[in-house]
């Protein structure tokens, strides 16, 4: 049924029988020093995102506080921490989340949504018994309603922010330091002793869209995690520079050149031997490929599925069709044939694991003590401001963006 309404609607909003979203009727563009969120309405096109006045002594939560962010209302749980927002990230699962195809934001909360999973903020009121305190500058991971000024997290997903590091830049951190360290983890490089997996004779890596925000941090997680050769793809030319910086040994461009070219460079650039473990969410384009150029003993690991989807703003009819037609030539691995190659697919999605709180908060841990010893470079980030997140929709949709995007609430910082 979820599905039927996000056709409906991005059919009418295709044909333009959608009226763009106003702001809540409690008043236009709340000014500064009000508390607000962002919301997706409905499922389609980035008309469908608005801003509204979050009441009185209520916060944004995530699904793991309250199923239905867009109540926004309190929870009876005991360990929450009110943080004011100054700055939150944006994600591709966002962008998923706004064209209705993000399936825990529709199983766990449903729409209108509070979408977003990073903040960096100020401690604005604590639980008892918690080692934050009032004031803390903190960042954390919420499971949707970080588009906010005002969230309620559990307090095992905060952590205090380094002195060094902005808060824009930690608001960049969570969602993607979290994915890339659970991804090296299962792909046989784990940063967790209790978490320990033979690597093996080969330690090669191959991480594709390596300029990303969840690319960049599988680089340089990946040599503090045992890896010894580090090989990039990206997309563009321009890009290859920054993947570079991040500690790539070797970087793979696509632009102007074939399927074939650009695959033949990736194994030059592991001397013609598989990889142990390949990092891939850009879907139908790349995963048989991927499969393919795995190692004995090798692991394909999956997060992700962007050219699955158009990069326009909304899904025209068009755009269902070829969605169809991508799941329709999705790569089928058989269980018989991994046996025999030693080979293995691994999936994941962390928007589901509100139940995994001990191994959350052990990569938190990790990723804190890092952060803290400078052992990784913090994100590129492309600022914007709480009235243009329709505009990093379209930014990372169009996949030119370089980092990631963060977004600026105007919230003052103690």
């Amino acid at each position: 049924m979820n599905q039927v309404k996000a056709v409906a609607s991005t059919l009418c909003d295709w044909a333009g029988l959608s009226r763009p979203q106003e702001n809540d009727a409690i008043g236009s563009r709340p000014g500064f020093g009000e508390e607000r969120a962002v919301e997706i309405v409905q499922p389609g096109g980035t008309a469908q995102i608005r801003t509204l006045k979050i009441p009185e002594g209520a916060t944004t939560t995530g699904y793991n506080v309250a199923r239905r962010t867009k109540h926004l209302r309190g929870s009876k749980r005991d360990d929450l921490v009110e943080v004011g927002v100054s700055h939150f990230a944006i994600n591709f699962a966002d962008v998923c989340i706004r064209l209705g195809l993000y399936e825990s934001a529709i199983r766990n909360v449903g729409y209108p949504i509070v979408p977003g999973f990073d903040i960096a903020g100020v401690v604005t009121k604590v639980p008892n018994n918690c080692d934050l305190k009032v004031g803390d500058r903190v960042f954390g991971a919420t499971l949707f309603g970080g588009y906010s000024t005002k969230v309620s997290v559990p307090k095992n997903q905060l952590r205090e922010v380094p002195q060094y590091v902005t808060s824009e830049q930690a608001a960049a951190l969570p969602a993607v330091s979290l994915t890339a360290l659970h991804a090296l983890t299962i792909a046989g490089f784990p940063a967790l002793s209790k978490c320990s997996i033979p690597l093996g004779k080969n330690k090669s890596v191959l991480v594709h869209s390596a300029s990303g925000g969840v690319g960049g941090m599988l680089v340089q997680f990946a040599k503090l995690c045992g890896a010894e050769n580090v090989v990039g793809v990206v997309g563009r030319k321009n890009k290859t520079e920054y993947a570079i910086s991040l500690g790539c040994d070797a970087v793979v461009y696509k632009e102007g050149k074939s399927k074939g070219e650009w695959w033949k460079e990736v194994e030059e650039a592991n001397g013609g031997v598989g990889y142990k473990a390949i990092f891939d969410a850009n879907g139908v384009e790349t995963l048989q490929a991927s499969y393919e150029h795995l190692d004995l003993c090798g692991r394909l690991v999956v997060y992700g599925f962007h050219t699955n989807l158009d990069n326009g703003t909304s899904l025209s009819p068009l755009s269902w069709i070829r969605m169809i037609i991508g799941f329709l030539k999705m790569p089928r691995f058989d269980a018989m044939q991994m046996t025999l190659d030693s080979r293995a697919v691994l999936g994941f999605n962390l928007s589901f694991f509100e139940n995994e709180t001990e191994l959350i908060g052990d990569y938190f841990n990790t990723i804190t003590t890092w952060l803290s010893a400078k052992k990784f470079q913090l994100p590129k980030v492309n600022l914007y401001e709480m009235d243009e997140v329709a505009q990093t929709h379209e930014l990372i949709q169009s996949g030119k963006s370089i980092g990631k995007i963060v977004v600026r609430t105007n919230k003052n910082e103690l």
